[in-house]
């Protein structure tokens, strides 16, 4: 079955290859008859002095830039360059080069439809800072704002926003789906064996409401995320915190009226009528939609670093950690994730190694093989773990033994526990569909687990012992790693969840910061002041992903998920679920912030 489908999807690819061939053609002819015309793209397709880069976040933001390869040839051919979806490490880079370019004399930030992470959000906003320390400014307009796409606006000089928009400015809730009750209707039951009475990932499936200790937990990081960010928006907008607190809470922000009179925001105003003309009045910026440059274009493979010979690789660890090999933009195989760091361990012009950990976790096997890899790695040179979004349970199991920990304060973290769930389908199986199993046993475990019934004592026993051992494990590295004492881990473990300013407090952080600060502390430990950064693992070319018919999973779960009308992380707990092989270190990603 390999086979076959290892020679489909080469004939596909061939095939697919002749299409972009007829489309450069056929681009190649309407490009000479145009003249060049440029196809109702609104911005100017050459950078020319006192260019203004147009920043546009919509939805999540991925820690790397990944191309679609179609796209790529398709705007190759035709000249109509395809709009890609840009990377936290690209917008950092090309916010780090801006600010240096004299070409360069203003953002125009779009980035009221952002949904991504927290501590991306953070990210963003902290490289826009650093940029209008040029003396540059920056100006945010947008018809709607989420609340982190609001947050993220806050950096700019100005504010504006569409007389009929919308803002979102209410506080944080945190929404997890339970699907006890489907399950129920189904005839599938789950057998659940874990340590740590906060381990709460097993909830949604055996329970048709969070526990007591979920909730207590879940109220306390939300209120400390919520109240880093009003403390933030204050100070940027020369407000009072306590009252800024007070009405997001009340919901009394609710029109974009109420916006202004709050002072969130600096104006209403059309697109065409106000926006470029409030950058105009600072005197230091002239432009119009002649100046407008895409800023995807202006990072596209953006190296703000300087030659040197000196090295610190970044080494991303982004997603579900599973045993094996995975594509590095859609998980963390151990076997991928171990080969580029024996990569990075043994390239002598590589002095110093940041690991950037954005994972709930998964496999405790798989995150036991990455930790021992990263112990032989920090034995020959400085390993420093950089924490984006969330970096729990597995995602902190490997990381704990880096010689220190940067993390964002609203990244989120711990959950030091196991879990394993186990399915039992027999009432679906005999009463729902009439499907009875036999088997016949040689010794008293020799059926191993089976979906068809329940454990038995012996077998339960066993699951739980097995449960137990791993998590004796997690806390030994944990101690080992934090240099904390067995009873000082085992009081902060138990699945418990905490944000970065209570983790640092706790000694499971080090430093609050976000991936640059990671780096330097690389570097003052590697004792190297020139260097230059490379990222691993590299990018494949866009002709590699095109034959090997790469597609990351948000990508898949995305469109499936529209096919079936339910969303997308909703279908992705049924993929995570399916996944569960094993004893797992992992975190809910079931949550969403709203």
């Amino acid at each position: 079955m390999k086979t076959f489908l290892k020679y489909f999807f080469t004939g596909l690819g061939g095939y697919i290859l002749g299409i972009i061939t007829v489309i450069a053609i056929v681009g190649g002819l309407i490009s000479s008859l145009s003249g060049g015309f440029n196809f109702g793209k609104a911005e100017q397709t050459e950078l020319k002095s006192g260019s203004v880069l147009h920043l546009k976040l919509v939805g999540n933001v991925a820690e790397r830039s990944e191309a679609n390869p179609l796209n790529e040839l398709i705007g190759e051919a035709t000249g109509a360059p395809m709009a890609e979806a840009i990377g936290l490490n690209a917008i950092r880079n090309g916010l780090k080069k801006a600010a240096s370019d004299p070409m360069i004399s203003a953002i125009y930030l779009d980035c009221g439809m952002y949904e991504g992470g927290l501590a991306t959000a953070e990210e963003i906003r902290s490289a826009l800072l650093a940029f209008k320390k040029s003396n540059k400014p920056v100006f945010a307009y947008g018809t709607i704002f989420t609340e982190t796409g609001y947050y993220i606006a806050t950096a700019a000089d100005q504010i504006y926003m569409h007389p009929q928009g919308m803002i979102d400015f209410n506080g944080l809730s945190s929404r997890f789906v339970m699907y006890k009750g489907l399950f129920d209707k189904l005839g599938v039951d789950f057998q659940v064996f874990r340590a740590g009475k906060y381990k709460s990932a097993v909830e949604p499936y055996i329970q048709k409401e969070l526990s007591d200790n979920n909730k207590d937990q879940i109220k306390r990081y939300i209120e400390l995320l919520y109240r880093y960010q009003i403390k933030n928006i204050a100070l940027a907008r020369k407000l009072d915190q306590n009252q800024l607190w007070e009405k997001a809470l009340s919901g009394s922000i609710q029109l974009p009226a109420d916006a202004v009179n709050a002072q969130l925001i600096d104006g209403l105003a059309y697109q065409d009528q106000q926006s470029y003309k409030q950058l105009n009045k600072k005197g230091r910026v002239q432009f119009d939609d002649e100046k407008l440059y895409s800023f995807t274009s202006y990072a596209k493979d953006v190296d703000p670093y300087a030659y040197s010979e000196n090295k610190i690789a970044v080494i991303y660890a982004v997603g579900e950690i599973v045993p094996g090999k995975q594509d590095p933009y859609s998980g963390i195989g151990s076997e991928t994730f171990i080969a580029s760091l024996k990569k990075a361990r043994k390239d002598k012009s590589i002095k110093a190694i940041v690991i950037r950990v954005n994972s709930p976790g998964g496999s405790a096997l798989a995150s036991d093989e990455i930790a021992r890899e990263i112990e032989l790695c920090k034995k020959e040179k400085p390993l420093i773990a950089s924490y984006g979004d969330v970096s729990a349970s597995g995602g902190y199991y490997l990381s704990c033994v880096a010689d220190s920990i940067v993390a964002l304060p609203n990244t989120i973290t711990g959950s030091i526990g196991v879990f394993a769930l186990l399915t039992d389908v027999s009432e679906l199986f005999s009463n729902k569909l009439g499907l009875t199993y036999e088997t016949v046993d040689l010794g008293s475990m020799s059926a191993g687990f089976r979906p068809d019934r329940p454990l038995n004592e012996m077998e339960s026993a066993y699951m739980q012992r097995m449960i137990d051992s791993i998590y004796h494990d997690f806390l030994s590295i944990v101690s080992r790693g934090r240099k904390l004492s067995r009873t000082a881990v085992e009081n902060l473990a138990q699945g418990h969840v905490y944000t970065a300013e209570d983790a640092k407090e706790l000694g499971l952080v080090d430093i609050l910061g976000g991936l640059d600060r990671a780096i330097l502390a690389a570097a003052r430990k590697a004792k190297i002041k020139e260097y230059r950064v490379v990222e691993l693992p590299k990018k494949e070319d866009a002709l590699s992903k095109l034959l090997n018919g790469d597609k990351s999973s948000d990508e898949q779960a995305e469109k499936i998920a529209l096919k079936l009308g339910i969303s997308v992380r909703q279908f992705k707990d049924f993929q995570n679920l399916i996944k569960l092989t094993g004893p797992q270190t992992y975190f809910p990603l079931s949550v969403e912030f709203r």
